[in-house]
């Protein structure tokens, strides 16, 4: 009875706020490398978030959240997209996402949103359907004040650095756990330096610590640092919930605060992620990562332990807003998570995945398709690596050996087994929705080339022409491009060949006018290569 009573209640509050005088803005705010074990609202004995505490109260809070991948753009690109970073393809800093593909903040566009964001302007980004960029420099800050003026709905992508290499917490907070401490050349690393690399042939252009010696003395004070960060981003943020309680905004404001990713601080021999370690690791200190959505009315609260993924938040906002039912193609990975919030589902999943280069942002194209792919369940998890010819894979008892420092596949292979086999459909189904996310843009593409083509406009034709092109790139670095395989293989050849050949016939017929058919006939080249058939 008062479960039904709930629904009831939820289900009211929902057809309120689907009402189009009431319909609610987003605001997602991402904090890059947050840990929730860290964080005294999951639990962490240290108080580093006390405002958000006072916040979880309010909302939904999600103890089982994982990313999608281990540095920054995969993951985000999946929250925003609801795809894994194999489908979305943002896996180094080659990588395009193209105009024409599907991506669910066009639809929240087309349903009168105003869609901003944080670095819009780079490729994984750029095309996923952000209009305005939102200034980095007191980002969060000036947005709440320009939107507690503006009652258009809006969504909004906010990412802060707080908790990201040098740890550089504030005077109080530092002194709050770290003290009198004692430096090192560890120390001295994460306080100064937004990477610190593992390998000693590391070869990049920006500032970074190479050849450090972490000693065992150094990991308290690691965390004490990273730990007045966290204390740092709390204090910040809960001045921004306080700041959109005073002004209104918090009453018609989905407010979401998450993580791309997590950090590792020693507790597998080193410190940072991909991109900051050139070390891909795929442990829970990097993939799991805190969620937390309050909604305006506050309807639906409470904590949850099921297995939830970043992928799944996209269509879990859809649903929220009253989007389910308008087309997305192909289907988002992520599943809604309001059946878990209503009670009308325990588990929307039993496995999360993720995946990574070995070396993040700062993978050399040459070792792109060098991979690391995990499955993991309540219990157990799966790692395989893929490097070059190599390949090995790490099984984990995650109910006895919660640190993941136990590797059981050398003797246990076969209680991994089914994990092997969920883990290989993953990779086939990515490969499947890939091709149903590349081929219908690729073909739109093609399209509009020929139409420009016959406007006269070759330099537009180029431009879509060239648009296909990078797409064969992107998707050329992945692990297995869905080209590679058919029936897509054939399909993409053919859409290829096509393209090139409009472009070619066109080319010939500029070229029987103007200086390109003067050269050829200066060099005797036979006119009746250059006639327009």
């Amino acid at each position: 009875m008062l479960l039904l009573a709930y629904l009831s209640l939820a289900q009211l509050a929902l057809a309120d706020m689907n009402n189009a005088n009431t319909r609610w803005s987003v605001m997602l705010i991402t904090v890059d490398c947050l840990r929730p074990d860290h964080m005294s609202v999951y639990g962490y004995e240290r108080d580093t978030t006390p405002n958000l505490k006072r916040f979880a109260q309010q909302s939904l809070v999600f103890e089982n959240a994982y990313a999608t991948s281990v540095w920054t753009s995969p993951g985000i690109v999946s929250m925003l997209t609801g795809y894994y970073p194999s489908v979305h393809a943002q896996n180094g800093r080659y990588s395009f996402y193209d105009q024409e593909m599907a991506s669910p903040l066009r639809i929240f566009e087309e349903q009168g949103y105003e869609v901003l964001g944080q670095a819009i302007k780079g490729p994984s980004h750029k095309n996923l359907g952000f209009k305005h960029s939102l200034r980095k420099e007191n980002g969060l800050e000036r947005l709440i004040e320009e939107k507690s003026k503006d009652t258009k709905p809006f969504f909004a992508w906010i990412h802060t650095k707080e908790t990201h290499l040098p740890y550089t917490p504030s005077d109080q907070n530092l002194a709050r756990w770290a003290g009198d401490f004692e430096s090192s050349e560890g120390v001295e690393a994460v306080q100064n330096h937004f990477a610190i690399f593992r390998p000693h042939d590391t070869q990049v252009s920006f500032r970074h610590a190479g050849n450090v010696a972490f000693t065992k003395q150094d990991a308290p004070v690691i965390r004490a640092l990273y730990d007045g960060e966290v204390a740092d981003i709390d204090q910040r943020l809960g001045r921004a919930i306080e700041r959109m309680r005073e002004t209104g905004l918090l009453d018609r404001t989905i407010v979401i605060i998450s993580a791309d990713h997590g950090e590792e601080l020693l507790e597998h021999g080193w410190v940072g992620h991909a991109s900051t370690s050139y070390d891909g690791k795929l442990y829970d200190e990097l993939t799991h990562i805190p969620l937390m959505i309050r909604l305006p009315n506050q309807s639906l609260t409470g904590r949850f332990d099921a297995l939830v993924q970043s992928t799944d938040l996209m269509p879990t906002l859809m649903e929220l807003l009253g989007f389910q039912e308008i087309n997305i193609t192909p289907e988002m990975q992520g599943h809604s998570l309001l059946p878990l919030i209503e009670g009308r589902q325990s588990n929307p999943r039993d496995y999360v995945f993720a995946e990574t280069t070995h070396r993040g942002w700062t993978t050399p194209k040459t070792q792109m398709q060098n991979r690391i792919t995990m499955v993991r369940s309540k219990n157990r998890k799966l790692i395989r690596h893929v490097y070059g010819d190599q390949s090995w894979l790490e099984a984990y008892d995650l109910k006895s050996d919660s640190t993941e420092s136990h590797n059981l596949y050398s003797h246990q292979a076969e209680r991994f087994q089914d994990l092997e086999k969920v883990l290989a459909t993953w990779s086939e189904n990515n490969r499947d929705v890939a091709a149903s996310l590349v081929l219908p843009a690729a073909h739109k593409q093609l399209r509009s080339m020929v139409e420009e083509l016959m406007r006269g406009s070759l330099v537009a034709a180029v431009d879509h022409w060239r648009n296909i092109a990078v797409m064969h790139s992107t998707w050329g670095l992945e692990a297995a491009p869905f080209y590679h395989f058919e029936p897509y293989q054939a399909k993409w050849q053919q859409l290829r060949l096509s393209a090139a050949n409009q472009l070619a016939q066109v080319l010939q017929c500029e070229a029987q006018t103007g200086t390109w058919r003067q050269i050829a006939s200066e060099n005797t080249i036979d006119n009746d290569l250059w006639v327009c058939k």
